[in-house]
């Protein structure tokens, strides 16, 4: 497997209620190197204000739990776009999810930001998958 540069990706934002998930998405993406920022959020609406609060910012990246208390990733993807469309359009969303519903993988890919529906856990290969895409594409 061909290993991208170190720090590839400057910023990689990690929204996932479950702290458990989140330091094992941490950990992947430190050990192969592919950002060289990681923010972590358990707080949907926590991403949202960091991401809101500087639009011109815009991670890489951003690893997003489909499946969260109050604001689920649905409607966090919506007041995105309701904030500003361009922050949407620049935003990068790859959907994680403990379902593989195909109702769920359909509209998440109705997001024209959602590059990538991956079913939990996220294993290494899957990452490497996600950032040999990116740097295909971007």
């Amino acid at each position: 497997m061909q290993m991208m540069a170190a720090s590839s990706i400057q910023t990689v934002f990690l929204v996932d209620d479950n702290e458990v998930d989140l330091f094992v998405q941490r950990r992947f993406i430190e050990m192969k190197k592919y950002a060289g920022n990681i923010v972590t959020f358990t707080s949907p609406s926590k991403a949202l204000e960091a991401l809101t609060g500087n639009p011109a910012h815009v991670p890489g990246v951003l690893f997003l739990d489909l499946n969260m208390p109050m604001i689920n990733g649905f409607e966090f993807l919506e007041q995105v776009r309701e904030f500003s469309q361009d922050l949407f359009n620049r935003l990068r969303v790859v959907v994680l999810s403990s379902s593989n519903n195909q109702m769920d993988r359909e509209r998440a890919f109705g997001f024209s930001n959602v590059i990538r529906f991956i079913p939990k856990p996220l294993t290494s290969q899957g990452l490497d998958e996600i950032f040999n895409n990116l740097e295909r594409r971007y």
